[in-house]
């Protein structure tokens, strides 16, 4: 949804660079992948899953919970630079906008890149990262209170996405995010997983911040999905189009002592 407060270009599809000269259209582009993506949907995992079913299916994923602690304690220090977040149109101007900046990221990971300016801040969360396999993008979702992120789509075919709630506020249910159809509200340390290109929709209806630690992991694919996933993939991570999010993002927070 366009308002009068977006700025010019945000939040608008144009054009992907592969390279710095060589671009295909953006929204094409993502209306073949999404077409696709129902094609994969028959290859994934049953999804969404939340809490303990999540675990069961992903049992990996209980390193964050070994280390719940630690990454409050990194997120913490983050939020004493919470100004200097910045939103995700700032990062990724094409992406969706949400007005002002209610909905900070802080990327660690894209496309499988780590992003050491960022990382430093926070070692405790990335070194438990690194011991979950396959993951391609990492970031910190900070939601303002009475924020909305409309329904999407997202374009990462083959991935499943990870929610792992750190902040949320006190009365729960009234920040959700439905998925599919299914409706879920967070709770700190409990994990939620769901495919990112299903339609999703978030609202914060309280004053108080929502944080999540989102990662996106690779689903193995069998053959020939798995080519395009692999394909799709390669692909991302080696444009110019990532490399320019890369940039934005990099915003060097003042290093953080590991625990």
């Amino acid at each position: 949804m366009t308002t009068m407060d977006e700025p010019q270009g945000v939040g608008q599809k144009g054009r992907f660079y592969l390279t710095k000269n060589i671009w295909v259209p953006q929204e094409p582009l993502e209306k073949l992948n999404l077409r696709l993506s129902d094609w994969i949907l028959r290859n994934m995992p049953k999804l969404p899953l939340a809490g303990e079913e999540a675990l069961k299916a992903f049992p990996v994923l209980s390193e964050l919970s070994k280390s719940h602690d630690k990454i409050k304690a990194d997120l913490n220090y983050l939020l004493s630079h919470h100004e200097e977040i910045p939103a995700l149109h700032e990062v990724h101007p094409r992406d969706l906008y949400v007005p002002g900046r209610a909905w900070r990221t802080f990327l660690l990971k894209i496309y499988g890149h780590e992003i050491t300016a960022n990382t430093a801040a926070v070692p405790d969360t990335m070194a438990a990262i690194n011991r979950l396999p396959g993951v391609h993008t990492a970031l910190f979702s900070i939601l303002a209170g009475r924020a909305e992120i409309e329904p999407h789509r997202g374009s990462a075919a083959g991935v499943i996405r990870f929610h792992y709630p750190l902040i949320v506020p006190g009365e729960p249910e009234k920040c959700w995010i439905e998925i599919g159809g299914h409706h879920f509200f967070w709770e700190e340390g409990v994990p939620l997983v769901f495919d990112d290109t299903r339609e999703h929709w978030v609202k914060n209806q309280t004053d108080e911040t929502r944080v999540v630690l989102i990662i996106d992991f690779n689903a193995d694919m069998p053959f020939p999905v798995n080519l395009y996933t692999t394909l799709r993939y390669e692909l991302g991570r080696r444009s110019a189009e990532v490399k320019a999010v890369y940039d934005r993002a990099a915003i060097g927070v003042p290093p953080r002592s590991a625990a």
